[in-house]
């Protein structure tokens, strides 16, 4: 469960990275739309996960295009209100858990391999 929560902030941490360096920006404006989009991928793929396994690529789709919907439907009812503004550090401090475990499974695959 541990490795689990700490690879999901690693996979956080890589997207909210992610947005800074395209919006070439030191603070990202968080808006409902964009927490509610989050929220739903997040839960729904941990849920179907732990459930289930894989979720295969009809369930993805299904599943992105719900969270889209969710995105939308947020943002056309509760507006373009910034809820608030995350730093650029936020990011690197949600790399942190996850590290190791991703180096862990980098050099798994790796020596998997030959």
């Amino acid at each position: 469960m541990l490795r689990t929560a700490s690879l999901g902030c690693f996979v956080i941490g890589c997207v909210l990275l992610f947005s800074y360096l395209t919006r070439w920006t030191t603070t990202l404006d968080i808006t409902p739309g964009y927490l509610a989009l989050w929220a739903v991928l997040g839960t729904a793929t941990v849920a179907w996960q732990l459930r289930r396994g894989s979720l295969g690529i009809r369930r993805s789709w299904t599943l992105a295009l719900t969270a889209v919907s969710a995105a939308l439907l947020t943002d056309r009812l509760a507006g373009d209100t910034v809820l608030f503004e995350l730093p650029l550090w936020a990011a690197p401090l949600l790399l942190l858990p996850g590290l190791p475990y991703a180096i862990t499974d980098a050099r798994a695959k790796k020596n998997s391999r030959t």
